[in-house]
């Protein structure tokens, strides 16, 4: 960090929980958020500018767990407006918890492989640290600022 003015700069890449009916923060995410909170931010709410990444992983087949049948355009349209409104409900909630404590955010969201996005993300933006959940799949495999 070149200002040591400049509040912290913290990334966290957030996913939507997988429980079916349940459109709200994973469990681990939630943990994540929790975590950074008590253990970075603490009082301190103006040393810290807190970055929200969603990646949108497109579902292969279209629907949860039924056989896919496209009948026309209007089908993959919906599916793409569905999961934009999903990830934008999802930031909202990461946005509205900074805006209620005082922290300074900004929440955006990509599409494609979370592994990847994520790494070229952290290249783009440069932040100071980048926080992650597990999602139940045990450590990040490969994601951290200046690795290839």
């Amino acid at each position: 960090m070149a200002d040591s003015s400049a509040p912290t700069r913290v990334m966290m890449a957030v996913n939507e929980s997988s429980l079916k009916g349940y459109p709200h923060p994973s469990i681990s995410c939630r943990a994540a958020f929790d975590w950074m909170l008590s253990k970075l931010v603490r009082s301190n709410t103006d040393g810290f500018h807190l970055l929200f990444l969603h990646v949108q992983v497109p579902d292969e087949d279209g629907f949860d767990d039924v056989d896919s049948i496209y009948a026309s355009p209007t089908d993959f349209q919906s599916m793409k407006q569905r999961d934009k409104i999903r990830g934008i409900h999802l930031l909202e909630y990461f946005v509205n918890q900074c805006h209620q404590l005082g922290i300074k955010c900004e929440a955006w969201t990509k599409q494609g492989d979370p592994k990847e996005v994520i790494c070229h993300e952290v290249k783009r933006v440069q932040p100071d640290l980048l926080v992650v959940g597990s999602r139940g799949l045990g450590p990040f495999q490969r994601c951290a600022p200046h690795s290839n």
